[in-house]
Parts: C-alpha cells; structure tokens; sequence
C-alpha cells in the first residue's frame, strides 16, 4: 500500500532546511505533499502564489513530491490526503515540546494522524525563514540560507516591497 505524507507549513520564505527536509521524507515515502499553510491571521512576507512557486522549483527534481496549498486544518487536509503520517522538523527540544501537544490535538481530530520528527541537520539547525526574512529586510546576503533557485526572487520581491 503506498504511503502518503504531508509536510506542513507557511515556507514564507522556503530556507535550506526546508528544502533538506522535503528530499529526506521524500525518500522515506511514495508520495509527500508539502502543504503550504494559508494562515488568515498572518499577513505572509511573500504572497502565497510566489511561496508555491519556489517550492514548485525547489521540488522540481523530487517526482514523488507535490505542491499544495491548503486553508484550515491540518487533520482536515490530513483526511482529505489520506495521509498516512505529517512530517515535522524540528531544531530544538523547545520545538519538540511544541510539537507534542498539536500531534495529539490533530489525532483526537483525526484517528490515522501520525506525526514523524526529523531532526534538522547541525548545520541547517539555526536556519529559519523568520531570520532569512530579517537578513533580507536589511539586505544582508540570505543565498547561503535559501535554496539557490529562491534567492535571486526573495532579493527582488524585498526591493519591490520597500
């Protein structure tokens, strides 16, 4: 039986460990969705269309990897998916306490709902789109930090916004 997984979240902007983390689940699944968060109490650093655009060309060599976005809740997507597990990353154990207590709100709200932690990688570990976000803000040099085909686009969308 193929096995789905969903990996979650806003990608605003896609960073390095994002992009670590889609091609490691990738690798352990038959086909992941990475579901792109549509958060109406946020106002996102990107527009939705460009985030799915980026991680459309993040995933481009990844055939078992799709690019969706979705609107409220996490098991609800999870159902609709038919998922078999959420991916999650996580940097800290701060994170992983965090974690915890939504994996076990979602199961209540979904009976098949698994949540599989992969550990971001030491070098990736204090990679965040909120700190790519501040370093593009005051036009520091965000490449090392983001996938090579989104820097060139996040530096231009920053331009443009100020």
């Amino acid at each position: 039986m193929p096995k789905t997984w969903v990996f979650p979240g806003s990608f605003d902007p896609v960073t390095r460990g994002h992009e670590d983390l889609i091609r490691r689940a990738a690798a352990l699944c038959d086909q992941l969705c990475v579901a792109v968060l549509i958060n109406p109490d946020k106002h996102g650093f990107l527009p939705l269309k460009k985030r799915i655009a980026l991680l459309d060309e993040v995933c481009a060599g990844i055939p078992n990897a799709v690019v969706e976005s979705y609107n409220g809740l996490l098991a609800d997507y999870a159902r609709m998916k038919q998922a078999d597990a959420v991916v999650r990353g996580v940097r800290s154990a701060s994170e992983m306490e965090t974690e915890l207590p939504w994996a076990a709100f979602n199961r209540m709200l979904y009976e098949r709902f698994e949540a599989i932690y992969l550990p971001a990688r030491p070098e990736l570990r204090d990679v965040s789109s909120s700190m790519v976000r501040q370093l593009a803000a005051f036009g520091g040099d965000i490449s090392p930090f983001v996938p090579d085909c989104c820097a060139d686009t996040i530096k231009e969308y920053m331009a443009h916004r100020v």
